[in-house]
């Protein structure tokens, strides 16, 4: 079921602005396999690798561009790049994770890194977003609280429901579009995201260029 609140259709995007407190930061990566749930197992590589990621509020990790392997796998995407939302703060140190292993399913090679901006975009998508809510219609009042909560006024449209195993938790949730959204709050839920579960990819927003898929 879909779902829509109100919005402000008065909002406009700039798109020269840019926001240096948080950035993307995309890593090539090799490898072929992974675990279906393998979020978790490549978190906690990173943190292996970067025991101070744990402790940096805000880090998130996107979640990886795969396609279904078969038998509780997932197969690599050719281009998949691993991309963290880390505060500019962090850039250089995690720079170090070039040429690293992350030992998740075969293993995944880490390469260089390019830094990518936040910009205001009209349009975010959250591919999930986690929540305890039991229903769609709980979890649309929950988000209309969050965003009242900020001050944000913008259309809301709520997606698929997500699940998530990650060792012994089970995580469930949203998909999310946000339109309609101005420069200023666009920049606010880019930074901040939305929920919890931030470092197994839930709640960080990109970017959606139309609400047509979901719709």
């Amino acid at each position: 079921m879909v779902r829509r609140i109100a919005a402000d259709s008065s909002a406009t995007s700039d798109m020269n602005a840019v926001d240096d407190a948080v950035v993307d930061l995309a890593f090539d990566v090799t490898g072929t396999a992974l675990p279906a749930n393998y979020e978790l197992g490549l978190w906690c590589e990173l943190v292996r690798c970067m025991p101070w990621l744990e402790s940096v509020e805000g880090a998130g990790m996107h979640a990886l561009r795969t396609s279904p392997g078969g038998e509780g796998i997932v197969l690599l995407a050719r281009r998949a790049k691993l991309l963290l939302r880390l505060p500019r703060s962090s850039v250089h140190e995690a720079m170090n994770l070039t040429g690293r292993t992350l030992h998740v399913g075969p293993g995944i090679t880490v390469g260089t890194a390019r830094e990518r901006a936040l910009r205001p975009w009209a349009t975010l998508h959250a591919h999930r977003v986690a929540s305890e809510s039991a229903t769609e219609t709980e979890f649309g009042e929950e988000i209309e609280r969050w965003l009242a909560s900020r001050g944000i006024r913008c259309g809301v449209i709520t997606g698929r429901r997500r699940g998530l195993r990650a060792g012994e938790r089970d995580i469930r949730g949203w998909s999310v579009v946000l339109h309609d959204v101005g420069d200023a709050d666009s920049m606010c839920v880019q930074r901040e995201g939305m929920g919890g579960e931030r470092s197994l990819g839930w709640g960080i927003f990109v970017p959606h260029k139309s609400i047509a898929a979901v719709t």
